[in-house]
């Protein structure tokens, strides 16, 4: 089942704001690398997440989610934010998936994370144009995250 990135972010924003400096812009890139590796676990059989990442100034991003949060600027988030599909719920599977995906990168703050997404031959970098706003594919998003080494879920 493909989420909401507002469903994402929420379930981070719920288990994880007492303990972890969750900004705007961390949120944001723990629920892009979420989407990564989901690709890549499920060899793009299944995808986290029902919009696809694009290519901004700042990083990948799902849109929906930056126009959700940019209200709290640089501010740490610990309320729910609002989505548009208050019903979504994540799957117990899926929630052992992104409690993982926080214990390898929960530690990290966003500005860590951004840098992460603009590497060398990360998808982010390969289609990136000021002010393009590119989609950045599925295909090359599950090639990046099949090279890295292997988290296990």
């Amino acid at each position: 089942m493909s989420y909401n990135p507002t469903t994402v972010a929420n379930y981070f924003i719920e288990k994880y704001s007492k303990n972890g400096d969750l900004t705007p812009m961390k949120i944001i890139k723990l629920t892009y690398i979420a989407y990564g590796w989901y690709l890549a676990l499920t060899d793009k059989q299944q995808k986290l997440i029902d919009e696809n990442p694009i290519a901004w100034d700042f990083g990948p991003v799902f849109p929906s989610l930056y126009y959700s949060i940019k209200q709290y600027k640089k501010e740490k988030i610990t309320e729910k934010i609002p989505n548009a599909t208050k019903n979504e719920k994540i799957a117990s599977e899926d929630e052992q998936f992104l409690d993982k995906i926080w214990e390898v990168y929960g530690r990290f703050d966003g500005v860590y994370l951004s840098a992460l997404t603009h590497i060398d031959g990360t998808p982010w970098q390969k289609v990136y144009r000021k002010d393009l706003n590119a989609v950045i594919s599925d295909e090359d998003i599950f090639e990046h995250y099949k090279k890295l080494k292997p988290i296990s879920t």
